[in-house]
């Protein structure tokens, strides 16, 4: 199937000869009719995706780079960094990716802001950095190997896969199920059934319509004011509050 490549354009330097950090700005564009999915896979780097009502999709990247000269930087970038936003059949694949760091300098990041219409659904891979997702309508899976996460005011289901960082889950309107390796997470007005997997780190619960299990390795849990059934799997080590549930409490460990 044929793959456009669109919209890649070299905004400015934001150079300083006697600054330690080289900075360099670059924007992608791209129409989203006909698009169903934005996948996304990036590497060292914040990442912050935000719907909006909008007919295309806008990337605005900006790559840093610590320790070593301009024109270092500049080949560097040149030789070693991807940045592309593709077309393929209804997906559209935004990839942002560092190659042979280990022999390069040792701070590479590329920070990304990414907006779109809220309908699409989404799929995001993410090595390390925080990740700050809002107000997006379709349905959103993230895989992150480690950093922050942040998804707040979306109304399809959710799915997280996460390696290490907090996790904090906001006004949700769908399902939400959260495998984590280790880190806090913190659950809020969750319309959908709520499912929490954790290696290690506390888990706080408050406001659900739907349903509530979890599954932990050790940490505090504190569950408070959920209209469904809520079922302990598993409660490792540390302490369990659980109050203000109008469905049953089961406990299985």
């Amino acid at each position: 199937m044929k793959t456009i490549i669109v919209g890649l354009a070299i905004i400015f330097f934001a150079v300083n000869a006697q600054a330690s950090t080289y900075r360099e700005k670059r924007e992608l564009n791209m129409e989203a009719k006909g698009i169903q999915v934005l996948d996304i896979s990036c590497g060292a780097g914040a990442l912050v995706i935000e719907g909006k009502e909008q007919q295309d999709i806008k990337v605005e990247a900006e790559i840093e780079i610590e320790g070593i000269s301009d024109k270092k930087a500049k080949e560097f970038i040149k030789d070693k960094i991807e940045l592309s936003l593709e077309l393929k059949g209804t997906v559209a694949y935004l990839k942002s990716k560092i190659n042979d760091s280990f022999w390069g300098p040792k701070d590479v990041r590329v920070n990304l802001i990414v907006t779109l219409p809220p309908h699409l659904n989404l799929k995001v891979d993410d090595g390390s950095g925080s990740t700050r997702l809002r107000h997006m309508d379709g349905d959103v899976s993230i895989k992150d190997g480690s950093g922050s996460i942040e998804v707040r005011d979306t109304k399809g289901n959710l799915t997280i896969v996460d390696g290490s960082g907090s996790i904090d889950v906001r006004n949700i309107q769908g399902d939400v199920t959260v495998k984590d390796g280790s880190g806090g997470i913190s659950a809020e007005k969750i319309g959908g059934d709520l499912t929490l997997m954790d290696g290690s780190g506390s888990i706080e619960v408050s406001g659900g319509d739907g349903g509530v299990l979890v599954d932990d390795g050790s940490g505090s849990i504190d569950i408070h004011d959920v209209e469904k059934d809520v079922t302990i799997e598993s409660d490792g080590s540390g302490s369990c509050n659980i109050s203000g549930v109008k469905g049953g409490v089961f406990r299985r460990d």
